[in-house]
């Protein structure tokens, strides 16, 4: 039975007319309803999101599955954004507000791992890749061995990534550098005084020094380290071996590469510190960071006043850093960084030989500075360009004439207009010099003459301008290609010589590179350097390094993965200016009839110093990751390397008489590449995460080296001290079977760094053993009485130093450091006293920042 048959007839009419009025009511609503739906449906799809993607992977490169991903915001709060990697390992995560992040992942068997800073914006895609770590030893990424970022782990080069953060009071680079294995630093006296860095047994102008990817060597790849402050200086990292193929000339026997700190948090960072120490040290440093939507921004103040502990060797250096980022979109970023160093320091001579401080200073003045646009547009390929500048001025002042004046006719020192020797002249005191070979020499080395200008003045002057471009390709895991131009334009001026001299350059790179892995296991880079330089022309420089797993690292296990290591490298470098000038085709150039010479006799420019290496090595894992250790032999050949030669001996080169005629009258020689010399050895380092509080690390190398060929005049008329009359000396360089100067046979680092919630302490060491070397004197009769044999003539020394630093609150810290805490009276260069004991003490204020800071 139907409802309508037991209504009565009489309101059957009204409920038909219910019933219509019903389906009308409920088909509009389904229509309302419907409508809103389909209104609401367009606005849903409309939000603007931004999209992170990118693709997780082991520390070997292998795809990770089911990782789980997290935005964090830079105060590190997590952020309602989430996903998972998918079976090639990538992920996709949106973001609802602009803004910088970074991405997190969490996965089994491996430690939380964070991206780098990216910023996000609405409608657009943001690119990370993520390599996680597993155990506990930091992984870090490498640039110097492939040009692109690279984990340590698939890199065949011999590389080192120096966190600057776990040496946060140093004061200078070569602080922290010391403890790398390969490197040894000689400063000619104590804090402030010229210092030099020996690589792999290469010569103090064979590191290419690069800032924020901009080379700072001066002309001919000199570098001092004694004004390159820690302060704004996030990371260092060591290339050791030549690397010309990506980075030109100057990188012949390795490259430092350092980075410039960002701001990172959200809240400014204020931070200032305050110290002061024994011999009238004072220092103070106060910087500025964080980020505001697509900015960053960091900037640095510091400045050190010391008066060492000698005559006329105070030192004061004021270093200030900034840089600034923008993200123009999620893929175009910008970036600008500039250093400015103003220094000045005493230069009391080798005072253990004169006994008597001599009373010339030095002032320096330099500015670095770069300005870099990368572009990422998907997340196969980059593109990077950059502009980088160097202004280098030094100004040596000579005020006055030191020492004793002597009236000693029986000396050939110092000459009349005429040429008539026996005049009087200025000497050091009565000195005993013992060298660490027992041998020993006693009298007054010669200072200077009366008719030496005073006061005198000479110095440098050097303008680069560096223009590069990048771009890089990864087709897949198993390919990723690389091309790049360099151009650079070197202006400089010199008068170190005695008189002026200058040069102008422009250098062109063309590189190309391809690195990638098989099988997770095999990773390999090839590439080549095509050069195009001012002074020598073409010289191309090929690389090859390999790494292979024999078997991987996990997570627990005695041994738990072994690598094995091959590179071959080479290099070049550049002539200084002087080199360049004073070589036999300039000279040339230089004489009425010297175009004639040149073209009949083929003379050409001074050719590229070159190396090639060698090196084969292991890195293995223990304990779990808990440990590393690293190892390897090389062998490194410098060959064509340049030194002054005495006209009488071009002969022997085989230059042809007339030219060395027109030599011998005009510059009694010239600089040609005729010496050569090998380093090698062994270098090798450990590392240990004892416990999460305590952690170890240390280094060996072992350096062999000979020079194999040399046309100096110390190699043509080798020296005797009559008190060694069977001994021949290299007054001014070494001799042929000997080794090359200051470059010690052993040397040794270690650091121990134990840390809690409030406190930490580091204890820090460096070991040199003995090296050759020359006391390079002239006694008072201008003779060789004050010349010691070379051989192990430096005595070996150890440096130990301690850090303590205590957080009293959130706000404020106190630290001490000490340095030599033994006390040890020793010499880097010979003559040369480094500091006794020292300390410095203060405190740390630290203002915003963000929470977790």
């Amino acid at each position: 039975m139907t409802f309508s048959a037991l209504v009565p007839d009489v309101f059957r009419p009204a409920v038909r007319r219910a019933s219509l009025l019903a389906a009308l009511a409920i088909g509009l609503s389904s229509f309302l309803l419907s409508s809103k739906l389909a209104i609401a449906a367009p606005v849903q799809q409309r939000t603007v999101t931004g999209t992170v993607t990118g693709v997780v992977t082991d520390p070997l490169g292998a795809a990770v599955y089911n990782a789980r991903v997290d935005i964090m915001a830079p105060n590190g709060v997590m952020l309602q954004s989430h996903g998972r990697t998918d079976g090639r390992g990538q992920y996709i995560v949106y973001v609802y507000r602009p803004g910088r992040y970074r991405v997190r992942v969490i996965a089994n068997g491996f430690n939380a791992t964070q991206s780098n800073d990216i910023y996000v914006s609405m409608g657009k895609t943001s690119y990370a890749d993520v390599a996680l770590q597993f155990g506990h030893l930091e992984q870090s990424v490498t640039v110097t061995a492939n040009g692109t970022p690279t984990p340590q782990a698939q890199s065949g080069a011999s590389t080192t990534v120096v966190d600057q953060s776990l040496y946060p009071h140093t004061l200078d680079i070569q602080d922290t550098l010391r403890l790398v294995s390969g490197l040894q630093f000689t400063t000619s006296g104590q804090r402030g005084a010229a210092t030099s860095l020996f690589e792999m047994g290469g010569n103090s102008n064979e590191t290419d020094v690069l800032l924020d990817g901009v080379p700072i060597n001066d002309i001919g790849g000199g570098v001092n380290f004694a004004y390159l402050a820690s302060n704004g200086i996030s990371q260092a990292e060591v290339y050791r071996g030549p690397d010309s193929s990506l980075y030109g000339a100057n990188a012949s026997s390795g490259v430092v590469a350092l980075t410039t700190t960002r701001g990172t948090t959200a809240k400014p960072l204020l931070q200032y510190a305050i110290d002061a120490g024994n011999f009238g040290t004072y220092h103070q440093e106060a910087s500025l960071g964080g980020v505001h939507s697509a900015f960053d921004y960091f900037g640095d103040f510091a400045r050190i006043d010391t008066s060492n502990s000698y005559p006329n060797s105070t030192f004061h250096n004021v270093s200030s850093v900034g840089n600034l980022g923008y993200a123009l979109t999620p893929h175009v970023q910008v970036r600008a960084t500039a250093h400015r160093i103003a220094a000045s320091t005493g230069e009391p001579n080798a005072i253990l030989f004169y006994g008597i401080p001599d009373v010339q200073y030095l002032k320096e003045h330099d500015l670095y500075g770069s300005g870099t646009i990368e572009d990422r547009p998907s997340d196969k390929l980059d593109m990077i360009a950059q502009y980088g500048l160097v202004r280098l001025r030094s100004l040596n002042t000579d005020p006055a004439p030191v020492g004793i004046l002597t009236d000693n006719p029986n000396n050939f020192n110092c000459y009349d207009n005429l040429g008539n020797p026996g005049q009087p002249e200025y000497l050091g005191k009565p000195v005993t010099i013992n060298g660490a070979n027992g041998t020993s020499a006693s009298g007054q080395a010669f200072y200077s003459c009366p008719s030496y200008t005073f006061p005198g003045t000479d110095g440098t002057l050097t303008n680069q301008d560096y223009f590069y471009g990048q771009a890089s390709y990864k087709k897949n895991d198993k390919l990723t290609a690389f091309a790049a131009f360099r151009y650079q334009s070197e202006r400089g001026y010199t008068a170190y010589d005695y008189f002026p001299q200058s040069a102008r350059r422009g250098n062109y790179d063309y590189i190309l590179q391809a690195s990638g892995s098989m099988a997770n296991r095999l990773y390999y880079s090839a590439g080549t350097d095509l050069p195009y330089y001012s002074v020598f022309g073409f010289q191309p420089t090929p690389h090859a390094t390999a790494a292979y797993y024999l078997s991987k690292p996990t997570a627990d296990g005695l041994l738990s993965g072994t690598k094995l290591r091959f590179n071959y490298s080479q290099g070049i470098l550049e002539p200084t200016i002087a080199e360049q000038n004073g070589s036999i085709y300039d000279v040339l150039n230089s004489l009425s009839n010297g175009r004639q010479l040149i073209a009949q006799h083929g003379i050409t420019p001074v050719g590229a110093q070159q190396t090639s290496t060698y090196e084969a090595g292991a890195d293995q894992h223990m304990f779990g990751t808990r440990a590393l250790v690293h190892g390897g032999y090389y062998r490194n050949n410098f060959t064509k390397q340049i030194e002054f030669v005495d006209a009488p001996a071009l002969l022997q080169l085989g230059v042809p008489q007339a030219v060395e005629q027109a030599i011998a009258n005009t510059s009694f020689g010239a600089y040609i590449n005729s010496l050569s010399f090998n380093a090698q050895g062994l270098e090798s380092s450990a590392e240990y995460r004892i416990t999460n509080r305590l952690f170890v690390r240390g280094g060996y190398t072992l350096l062999n080296s000979t020079v194999q060929k040399s046309f100096s005049s110390d190699n043509s008329f080798p020296s005797y001290n009559p008190k060694y009359p069977n001994t021949p000396i290299g007054a001014y360089s070494p001799l042929v079977g000997q080794r090359p100067f200051r470059r010690a046979q052993h040397t040794g680092n270690y650091a121990v760094i134990y840390a809690r919630s409030r406190w930490y302490a580091e204890m820090t060491g460096t070991l040199v053993g003995r090296r050759d070397d020359s006391t390079f004197l002239t006694d008072a009769n201008g003779g060789t009485t004050l010349l010691l044999p070379n051989r192990n003539l430096d005595p070996a020394y150890q440096n130990i130093g301690l850090t303590t630093h205590f957080r009293i609150d959130r706000r404020i810290s106190s630290y001490t450091v000490f340095d030599n805490l033994l006390s040890q009276h020793y010499q880097e260069a010979f003559g040369y006293p480094a500091l006794p004991f020292t300390f410095r003490t203060g405190m740390q204020f630290t203002w915003g920042g963000d929470a977790t800071h």
